[in-house]
């Protein structure tokens, strides 16, 4: 049977780990283990996984700094949370880190599976090669990439598609609920998520981003584009 794609699996409770490895592998993914949040990086940045589930809670690092780390590199990796706290300030904290998804133990392995199925759907989605010029920035859709002077400013995948929908609505407000469908697809987050990242958002790409002209809000529905 050929191989859906590859998947990283860091947590140390061998129970869930056990678990995750068989119901991975029957489906037909490839799998690696990590226990130890130190090792991961460097298990990633070796391995090249498409999915990292990633628990929280580990030994040397914890899941949102080994999730800080890994979106310091370039590679696209799709980056599922696992925890057993989930209220809505871990969530935050866990898409400020840069995850894709957030999902709270105990879990289905079938909705799991699912998410996992979704997540490489998205990771392989084709991409336009559109480069934008926004003021002094390049935007490159196909490298999803943001630059300044030459200098690449770095902003997360959730950041990167929000500014992505943007682009693609000039002059338009872009409703919350259009963010929610677009940038997080079936998961649902709440206004404070979306506009965290967008203030995240705004503190790369804006000269003052306590006075924001790129990135306008439109109180009480969303967002749009401003000077361009």
């Amino acid at each position: 049977m050929s191989k859906l794609g590859k998947v990283l699996v860091v947590d140390d409770e061998p129970s869930i780990v056990l678990a995750l490895e068989d119901e991975l592998r029957f489906e037909g993914w490839e799998v690696k283990t990590v226990a130890d949040g130190a090792l991961v990086v460097a298990t990633a940045l070796s391995w090249k996984p498409d999915i990292v589930l990633l628990d929280v809670m580990l030994p040397g690092l914890n899941g949102f700094e080994v999730c800080r780390q890994l979106r310091g590199h370039s590679m696209s990796f799709w980056i599922i949370l696992l925890t057993a706290r989930g209220h809505e300030g871990e969530r935050v904290r866990g898409f400020e880190s840069g995850a894709d998804d957030y999902v709270t133990k105990p879990f289905s392995l079938r909705e799991l599976m699912a998410r996992v199925r979704v997540g490489l759907r998205r990771k392989q989605a084709p991409e336009s090669r559109r480069v934008h010029a926004v003021e002094d920035m390049e935007i490159d859709i196909g490298r999803r990439t943001v630059t300044r002077s030459g200098m690449e400013l770095g902003l997360t995948r959730k950041e990167f598609d929000i500014l992505a929908l943007l682009l693609e609505r000039p002059g338009e407000v872009v409703p919350r609920d259009a963010f929610c469908d677009r940038v997080w697809g079936d998961i649902n987050v709440t206004d404070r998520v979306i506009d965290t990242h967008v203030f995240g958002l705004r503190r790369k790409v804006e000269t003052d981003p306590a006075n924001p002209r790129l990135i306008v809000s439109v109180r009480g529905i969303g967002y749009k584009l401003g000077r361009t």
